[in-house]
């Protein structure tokens, strides 16, 4: 039986704009040479979200969300039951001429404490409503609705830095849901929790990105035997395949089972890419080459194993045991694949 990996890198080939503009030395041999020689092919998903529910049988239909808000709901400690949910994730939106932009949650640096506080502020207001907000975690919320609008959002890491007007809901309910939206930068923008923040000089909690629409859905098959990650997508699928997810070991070549499939989502490079953070990235980079390293020199030893790199962006890269000797497929520079990923 087949030694399979499913390897989730998003942010891997970017996009990374500033890259050449600053400068930076990039020097990832391991990847390289992976990427050069291993099979490439088309896959779905254009991000992570995307990526690992098509992993797990599912597709988003069309005028339909991915129900990304129930399955990190899940993956965040929380209990969906049967009720419909979104991401609501806390966000800073600054108004740039004409456009209005929006930054990562990272960068909010939310504390327990403020999470809460907001949330109670925003249940009391839509206490009448229908509507409950749930803050499990410091920097992942999530909105409680009696009933699922008819709406088509856009994730989270697909608006970061770019102006939002172009990714605002769309769907019989969008206006509601825009006059929502609305309203909670309103309610946010009097909190006495954001004037503290201004006056501490950190960005203000100033808007929810509400995404990924849906009821918490069966899984029909499952293809893997383990699920290792902690991002809160790949923990609640897990979840709801009856795993329990594990944490990323220290030694990444530990992440190999004698056989089957094992599902592993290394987030690192995101939050750089969201940032536009190029100095991090490089570094996030270096540190993963190292333990691609390990993976490569890991493989040699198993028959039968292979693995499948998704960097999340509609490709992924399959490296077999015998594509060490395609040395005709000589390496070139990760910057080059980057160019053609912008």
């Amino acid at each position: 039986m087949a030694v399979t990996l499913h390897l989730l890198l998003p942010g891997l080939l970017g996009p990374m704009p500033s890259f050449k503009a600053a400068g930076f030395e990039l020097g990832v041999p391991t990847l390289e040479r992976i990427l050069a020689r291993a099979d490439q092919k088309e896959t779905p998903g254009h991000d992570l979200s995307t990526t690992l529910f098509s992993l797990f049988g599912m597709a988003a239909q069309p005028g339909r969300d991915l129900p990304e808000g129930a399955v990190n709901f899940l993956g965040s400690g929380g209990s969906p039951g049967e009720t419909c949910w979104l991401r609501a994730d806390p966000v800073h939106l600054r108004p740039d001429r004409d456009r209005l932009l929006l930054f990562n949650p990272e960068l909010l640096d939310v504390e327990q404490a403020e999470a809460d506080e907001i949330a109670g502020q925003i249940n009391a207001h839509f206490a009448d409503d229908g509507l409950r907000l749930e803050t499990p975690l410091p920097a992942h919320w999530y909105l409680r609705l009696e009933k699922c609008p008819d709406l088509v959002t856009t994730s989270l890491e697909q608006v970061v830095g770019r102006n939002i007007d172009s990714f605002l809901p769309s769907g019989p309910d969008a206006a509601k849901w825009r006059a929502l939206s609305n309203e909670i930068q309103m309610l946010l923008f009097n909190a006495q929790l954001n004037q503290r923040r201004e006056a501490e000089g950190r960005l203000t909690i100033n808007g929810l990105w509400l995404s990924g629409v849906g009821f918490l859905p069966s899984l029909k098959s499952i293809l893997f035997e383990r699920i290792i990650g902690d991002d809160p997508c790949s923990r609640g699928l897990a979840l709801l395949a009856g795993m329990q997810p594990q944490a990323i070991p220290e030694n990444i070549a530990d992440v190999w089972l004698p056989e089957g499939e094992t599902l592993l989502t290394v987030t690192d490079l995101l939050s750089p890419v969201l940032n536009t953070d190029s100095l991090r990235w490089v570094e996030q980079l270096a540190a993963l080459d190292n333990k691609l390293q390990q993976l490569t020199e890991s493989l040699k030893t198993r028959k039968n194993a292979r693995i499948h790199i998704y960097p999340c962006n509609g490709k992924s890269y399959t490296l077999q045991k015998k594509h060490r000797y395609r040395f005709w497929r000589r390496s070139r520079p990760l910057a080059g694949l980057l160019d053609r990923n912008q």
